[in-house]
């Protein structure tokens, strides 16, 4: 996925998260990503993930506890791929 449409979708879920997520909630959608629908937690993850993609200078400002579960991810990715 491009750059431009990875920071799109992160400040689309900025903007629509500006009043908070609850993680309990599971009705969450993105017209970014049309015909998916997120749980809260989903949601932050999607948030995290955008930002560190396209704004990985801005991500320690989210706030969100996932910087290791990224990194972890990260390498499992770098594994799957060879």
């Amino acid at each position: 996925m491009p750059k431009e449409e990875i920071n799109k979708i992160a400040l689309e879920i900025a903007t629509q998260g500006a009043q908070g997520y609850r993680p309990d909630k599971k009705d969450y959608e993105i017209d970014s990503i049309p015909g998916k629908i997120f749980s809260g937690y989903q949601i932050l993850a999607y948030y995290y993930v955008s930002w560190s993609l396209a704004i990985p200078e801005m991500v320690a400002q989210l706030q969100l506890p996932y910087e290791e579960e990224y990194k972890l991810a990260l390498t499992m990715s770098k594994t799957t791929d060879k």
